[in-house]
């Protein structure tokens, strides 16, 4: 089944595998992560799983890590929906880009995400091919629906990486210190202060020099 923005599938209860593909580019790659949300935000900064923090803090989500293969890289994200924190109302898969400036997204191609039926197959695939100036993106997102699991397919774009997406979510985001800033100098004035006057030899007005 071929996905198009907006549209969703319903998931098999037992659990998923979400996998996200791009060509193999020099100088560029890109990563998976996923955020387990309630109401739309994560509760704590262990919501958030990538390859940093590989799985989730009650197991059900896990990075499972890249491989590269025929010019293509695969990243992939388990789900064991089963052993999903009741809390946890949706899953957001995010992919990033691991890139200098000023290159975005669009350098990996037309982005396909796939949804896999764990040991039975693929369900459904989503392609993202509009890829511009972006640097991040939300791909898809898992979510309960009358006590069932559904997939739909989202597409959208972030400018600011994925530190903005994050925040959005509510991810504690570090932020570099800024710059530390050189103090001015101090101004030359335009006409110099007259010199101190000696006041224990105090000098001779003019016409009483003896």
């Amino acid at each position: 089944m071929q996905l198009r923005k907006g549209q969703n599938c319903a998931l098999p209860a037992s659990g998923a595998t979400v996998t996200c593909r791009w060509r193999t580019t020099l100088d560029a790659d890109a990563d998976l992560s996923a955020l387990l949300l309630t109401a739309g935000k994560v509760r704590s900064d262990a919501d958030f799983v990538f390859y940093n923090q590989p799985h989730s803090r009650d197991g059900a989500v896990r990075h499972d890590g890249k491989r590269e293969a025929g010019g293509v890289v695969e990243d992939r994200i388990s789900i064991d929906l089963h052993a999903c924190d009741s809390q946890v109302d949706s899953i957001a898969l995010a992919l990033s880009l691991d890139a200098e400036p000023p290159r975005s997204l669009a350098v990996l191609g037309i982005v396909t995400i796939g949804i896999h039926d764990n040991g039975r197959g693929e369900l459904a695939t989503f392609s993202i091919d509009d890829l511009t100036s972006e640097t991040a993106a939300l791909t898809v997102e898992l979510y309960r629906r009358d006590r069932a699991w559904k997939i739909r397919a989202i597409g959208q774009g972030y400018h600011d990486g994925l530190a903005g997406l994050a925040r959005d979510f509510g991810v504690a985001v570090d932020e570099p210190d800024p710059e530390p800033r050189t103090p001015a100098p101090a101004p030359h004035p335009t006409h110099p202060d007259p010199p101190p006057i000696d006041w224990t030899n105090p000098p001779v007005p003019a016409g009483y020099e003896l």
